[in-house]
């Protein structure tokens, strides 16, 4: 069975909108001055032990207009997200580029199956309401968040929904230089299998 993890960029007040500053957002690119080699090698360490990616459509919609360009994006990094099967969340999409393939049906369930049948380890960046929605049906296996050390007062939250207690276990802590605490959590023992 595949493994489904997130790795998210949240602010210490859990914001999470707009990281890079590519979405326009009045408090984007949060995360820029606080990236280093530290932080580059634990998400490409993510990345190379995952065999494709999970995203929701704006997060895709988002990489699949800026990924693809060999111009700007270059390296071993840029050829495993250029090349890698891409799943994407979406009831609106059904014309796809980028190696993606559109997720039919119940997103849920259909998650769910792939994590069974594929066997593939699943890496989601971003992808808010994705997240949210495995957690909740607990199929996530890992949440890593990135921490960083800004406290942004508006933007989207990483949760919003009331009520959505879930349960975590610790499974590592790294501080950067830079004072971005990454967090990895994996589902608590006992909580629920699908």
């Amino acid at each position: 069975m595949g493994k489904i993890v997130a790795a998210e960029y949240v602010s210490v007040d859990g914001v999470m909108q707009d990281p890079g500053g590519t979405e326009g957002a009045e408090v984007g690119g949060w995360t820029n001055p606080y990236w280093n080699d530290e932080l580059a090698k634990l998400q490409t360490d993510l990345l190379f032990a995952s065999d494709a990616l999970l995203l929701g459509r704006v997060t895709y919609e988002g990489f699949a207009a800026s990924w693809p360009d060999p111009e700007h994006e270059q390296g071993p990094f840029a050829d495993k997200m250029n090349t890698m099967p891409k799943y994407v969340a979406s009831r609106t999409l059904t014309d796809m580029e980028w190696n993606a393939t559109p997720i039919q049906g119940d997103v849920a369930d259909e998650t769910a199956r792939l994590k069974r049948d594929s066997g593939q380890n699943l890496l989601i960046y971003g992808s808010g309401s994705l997240v949210r929605l495995l957690l909740r049906h607990g199929l996530l296996d890992q949440l890593r968040l990135m921490i960083y050390p800004v406290v942004l007062g508006a933007g989207k939250p990483l949760f919003t929904q009331p009520g959505g207690k879930k349960e975590l276990q610790l499974a590592g802590v790294t501080t950067t230089s830079a004072g971005v605490l990454v967090v990895d959590y994996q589902k608590a023992p006992g909580g629920p299998q699908r």
